[in-house]
């Protein structure tokens, strides 16, 4: 059910079909409340502390590690077609919502990730196709992303487990 892939732009590419409604998915991706029980590294808490889905419009969020460790996360909404594809600039932020280095991958790791994630119906399921693409970044930060391709797919596939048990599938 799962596959990764590299796109020829050196994209990051993973898809996983879940066994719940496109609209039922869709709210996990798109309800903070829902968001925050699976979005992050397996094993991290999630707390929402801002969202506006709107193209413009911020999610703002830490993520707290089982070791006291926190991570920020900031979207900016590009493009929202529900309830079939969704776009956002990712970043590693501070708890201003400022953009920040990765707390990991050596400091080369891309300031902005661009986010494509579209939901398409297969029979009662839903397939998720999420694409990530390093933007304006340089070719260290570009081979960095590259090279990083197994902990990505790890990571995601980790947080789709947790969604999946969210959607009732495990």
């Amino acid at each position: 059910m799962e596959s990764n892939e590299t796109a020829n732009a050196g994209a990051f590419v993973i898809s996983r079909a879940f066994g719940a409604p496109r609209q039922r998915v869709w709210d996990a991706w798109t309800k903070p409340d829902q968001l925050s029980r699976w979005f992050g590294p397996k094993g991290v808490t999630t707390t929402v502390l801002a969202h506006e889905l709107r193209p413009g419009g911020m999610l703002h969020a830490h993520m707290d590690t089982p070791d006291g460790g926190r991570m920020w996360a900031k979207f900016v909404y590009r493009e929202i077609v529900a309830p079939s594809r969704l776009v956002w600039i990712h970043c590693f932020s501070d708890e201003h919502a400022g953009v920040v280095r990765a707390p990991f991958f050596d400091g080369n790791w891309p300031l902005e990730l661009l986010t494509t994630v579209t939901f398409s119906e297969e029979g009662a399921a839903t397939r998720v196709t999420l694409t990530w693409a390093p933007q304006n970044a340089t070719e260290i930060e570009r081979r960095t992303f590259a090279a990083n391709m197994g902990s990505m797919n790890q990571g995601w596939t980790g947080s789709f487990e947790v969604l999946d048990g969210l959607l009732g599938g495990a």
